[in-house]
C-alpha cells in the first residue's frame, strides 16, 4: 500500500512537470527565439534538478548559430557558458542520439551523464542537450520530459521563426512602401517642376506642344501656350483645337494640308509655315513641326509636334531687309555720277555708229557692208545700256530673298561693270583673279551683288586719297569643305588700329559720312547663305576682306 502511494506521488510529480513544461509555450508566447531558449532552459534546470541544459539554433537572422547555456546555481562560477559549449560541441551540433552518454563535467569536477535530442525533424532548427552528475539520470520520465520541452521548442521556435519572418517581410514591405512612397512623391514633384520648366522654357520660346490624332483630327494634347499663340482661352479646352483650322489665314490652309498629307502618305515628319489671323486682325507667322507616331502595321496614327511663333523674327527679317534695300538704294544714288557716265558710254557709242552707218548709206554707192557692221555694233552698245540700266534697276528692287543657283564668277565680272567709272574717276585699276572651275552657290544674286559692291568700294574709298599705286584685287577660288572663297583686297589706309573687331558692329564707321552698316549688312548676308565674312590686314598696306560661300547648299535663313 506504501509502494502505491510513492508511485502515485511519483505519477502526480511527473503531471505537474509535464503540465510545467507544455505551459511554458503560453509563457514564452511572442519571444525571440533566444529568450525562448533561456526560458526552457531555466525551466528544465528547476524542473529535472539538471547540472547544466544547453541549445544551439542552427540560423538567426544574420545567418549564424545561437547557443545558448544554463548553469545550475550549485556550479563553481568560474565555469563559463561558453568553455561548456565547446565542450559540447558535439552534441549541440546533433551528432549525438539520446541516449545516455557520460563525459567529463563541462562545468565543473567529475563527470556527467549527457541527454541531446533534436529541435524539429533532423536537425532542422536546432539541439537541445541536458546533462547532471546523477547516477540515474536520465530516467525514464525525464527522458519524456525532455522529449515533450523539445517537441513544444521546436514547434515554439518554428512558429517564432515564421513570425520573425512575416514580422521581418511587413517590417521590409513598409519600409518599400515608405521608400516608394517618398520616390514617388520626389519623382512627383520633380515632374510638377519638370512641367513648370517647361511650361516657361515654351513661353519664353513662344513655343506650344500639340498630339492629336489622325482618325477623327482631335487633340491629346495641347499645352497653355499653344492657347496663348493661337489666340484661345486655356478654359475653351479642346474644342480650341477643332477651331484652330478657322484661324489659318485662306491662302495657307491648302498649304498645311498638303503638307500633312504628305507626311501621311510617306510616314514622315511636315514642316510648314503658316499665317495666323487673330480676331483682331492681327497676323501671326507660326512655323509648325509635326512627327508621326506608328501602329504595329506602319500606318500613321498620331502626330506629335510643335507650334512656334515666329513673327518676331518675321518681322525682323522684313526690317532687315528694308535696311538692305535703304542701303542699297543709298549707295546707288552716290554713284549716280558713275553710273551715268556708265551708261553714257554705250549710248554716245551707239551715237557714234548710227552717224557712221548712215554716212555709209547716203554716198552714191552705199556700203551695205559697213553700214552693216555699224548697225550691228549699235545693238551691241544698245543691249550693253540695257543690261547695265537691268542690273541696277536690280538694285533698287525692294523684296524677299530669292534663292537661286549663282556663278559667283559672273556676279563679281557684273560688279566690275558696274563700278568701273567710280574706279577710273580715282586712277584705280581693277584687276580679277577668277577660278575657272569654281562650283555655284545657292544664293540670292541681289544681295551677293549688294555684298561685293559694300567691300568694293570700301576699297576704293581707301585708297582715293593714298599716294601712289591704287589697285583692287577681287579674287575667287575653291575652298576646303566645298566652299567658295572671295576676296577683296585694297592698298589703301588699312584697318582701324585696335578696332578691327569691332568694323563689322552696327553704326561703327570710319567714314566722315558713313552709316555703319554697310559691313554689318554685309556679314548678315553671308551668313545667312550659311558663309562667313572677315577682315585682315594686307601685307605691306592696305585691307583684305574675304568671305566664304557653301557650293549647292542651300543655307538656313
Amino acid at each position: 500500500m506504501e509502494k502505491t502511494a510513492d508511485e502515485v506521488k511519483r505519477l502526480q510529480s511527473c503531471i505537474n512537470d509535464l503540465i510545467s513544461v507544455l505551459a511554458l509555450a503560453a509563457i514564452w508566447s511572442g519571444s525571440e527565439s533566444s529568450q525562448m531558449l533561456g526560458t526552457l532552459l531555466d525551466s528544465l534546470l528547476a524542473i529535472l534538478r539538471l547540472d547544466f541544459a544547453g541549445a544551439r539554433l542552427n540560423h538567426s537572422i544574420d545567418g549564424s548559430p545561437i547557443e545558448v547555456v544554463r548553469l545550475a546555481q550549485r556550479q563553481h562560477l568560474s565555469a563559463q557558458s561558453q568553455e561548456v559549449c565547446r565542450a559540447l560541441g558535439p552534441w549541440l551540433s546533433g551528432d549525438q542520439t539520446a541516449s545516455r552518454l557520460v563525459i567529463p563535467n563541462p562545468a565543473g569536477q567529475g563527470e556527467v551523464a549527457i541527454a541531446s535530442f533534436s529541435l524539429g525533424l533532423q536537425d532542422e532548427v536546432g539541439v537541445l542537450v541536458a546533462g547532471s552528475r546523477r547516477a540515474d539520470f536520465p530516467t525514464d520520465i525525464e527522458l519524456l520530459l525532455l522529449r515533450v520541452a523539445a517537441n513544444q521548442a521546436a514547434i515554439g521556435l518554428q512558429e517564432a521563426r515564421r513570425s520573425g519572418d512575416q514580422r521581418r517581410v511587413a517590417e521590409a514591405l513598409e519600409r518599400r512602401v515608405a521608400e516608394r512612397t517618398s520616390q514617388l512623391t520626389a519623382v512627383n514633384e520633380e515632374l510638377r517642376r519638370s512641367e513648370r520648366y517647361l511650361a516657361e522654357a515654351q513661353r519664353l520660346t513662344h513655343t506650344g506642344s500639340w498630339a492629336w490624332r489622325v482618325a477623327g483630327g482631335d487633340a491629346l494634347h495641347v499645352s497653355e501656350e499653344w492657347y496663348r499663340i493661337y489666340g484661345f482661352d486655356p478654359e475653351e479646352g479642346m474644342s480650341a483645337w477643332e477651331k484652330r483650322l478657322q484661324r489659318l489665314h485662306p491662302e495657307d490652309r491648302a498649304k498645311w494640308q498638303r503638307a500633312v498629307d504628305r507626311a501621311i502618305r510617306e510616314r514622315s515628319d511636315y514642316e510648314v509655315e503658316v499665317r495666323v489671323l487673330l480676331p483682331g486682325g492681327m497676323v501671326k507667322y507660326i512655323h509648325i513641326v509635326g512627327h508621326p507616331v506608328l501602329n504595329a502595321s506602319g500606318d500613321v496614327v498620331q502626330f506629335v509636334g510643335t507650334s512656334m511663333d515666329i513673327s518676331a523674327s518675321k518681322r525682323a527679317e522684313e526690317a532687315q531687309a528694308d535696311l538692305a534695300h535703304v542701303s542699297r538704294v543709298t549707295t546707288m544714288g552716290e554713284l549716280t555720277a558713275s553710273l551715268a557716265h556708265e551708261v553714257k558710254q554705250p549710248i554716245a557709242a551707239a551715237a557714234t555708229n548710227a552717224s557712221t552707218c548712215l554716212r555709209w548709206l547716203e554716198g552714191d554707192t552705199p556700203n551695205i557692208e559697213e553700214a552693216r557692221a555699224a548697225a550691228m555694233r549699235i545693238s551691241k552698245d544698245a543691249k550693253r545700256a540695257g543690261e547695265i540700266i537691268s542690273r541696277i534697276g536690280l538694285f533698287f528692287k525692294k523684296g524677299m530673298s530669292e534663292r537661286d543657283l549663282v556663278d559667283v564668277n559672273e556676279v563679281i565680272r557684273e560688279m566690275i561693270v558696274i563700278l568701273r567709272s567710280e574706279a577710273m574717276r580715282y586712277s584705280i585699276s581693277l584687276r580679277t583673279e577668277l577660278a575657272g572651275d569654281l562650283p555655284q552657290v545657292m544664293g540670292d544674286r541681289v544681295q551677293l551683288q549688294q555684298v561685293l559692291m559694300n567691300l568694293m568700294i570700301n576699297g576704293i574709298e581707301a585708297m582715293k586719297d593714298v599716294d601712289g599705286t591704287r589697285e583692287l584685287a577681287i579674287r575667287s577660288q575653291r575652298a576646303e569643305n566645298e566652299q567658295v572663297l572671295v576676296s577683296v583686297t585694297d592698298i589703301g589706309v588699312g584697318l582701324p588700329p585696335h578696332q578691327t573687331d569691332q568694323i563689322f558692329n552696327a553704326f561703327f564707321t570710319t567714314k566722315p559720312h558713313g552709316t555703319g552698316m554697310g559691313l554689318r549688312i554685309s556679314r548678315s548676308i553671308i551668313e545667312s547663305h550659311g558663309g562667313r565674312l572677315w577682315a585682315a590686314d594686307n601685307s605691306p598696306r592696305g585691307a583684305s576682306f574675304q568671305f566664304t560661300l557653301p557650293a549647292k547648299v542651300e543655307a538656313h535663313e
